[in-house]
């Protein structure tokens, strides 16, 4: 499990590509959060230094840079997105999305395709 997520940060074909999925969604600004109902996926490539935003709308596409920090993985568009996996815990993550003053924080988990 732990040497498959160093194969992601080395950028190792082997494993190259994780799958999170959105469980709960909330979307904040300056007068507090709400809850909000969330289809998102987010599909991480690191062989090709991509991180898809998906839903039923449709997939959108971004570099990113990816990054490891003590027991975190963390994904981010730059200016936009970030997506930060916990490898301690399941593959559970937080990504916080900046769109003008709002954020919109969402919390899931993720899976490692090979």
């Amino acid at each position: 499990f732990i040497l498959s997520l160093s194969f992601i940060l080395c950028g190792n074909a082997i494993a190259s590509t994780m799958y999170c999925k959105v469980n709960s969604a909330y979307v904040c600004n300056d007068s507090g959060c709400s809850k909000v109902k969330s289809n998102i996926f987010i599909n991480l490539d690191t062989e090709r230094n991509t991180y898809q935003r998906g839903d039923d709308k449709g997939i959108d596409t971004y570099e990113m840079n990816i990054y490891k920090s003590g027991f975190f993985v963390i994904a981010e568009i730059p200016g936009s997105a970030t997506l930060k996996i916990d490898t301690q815990d399941d593959l559970k993550f937080v990504e916080v999305v900046q769109l003008g003053l709002k954020t919109w924080n969402n919390f899931g988990k993720c899976k490692i395709n090979n």
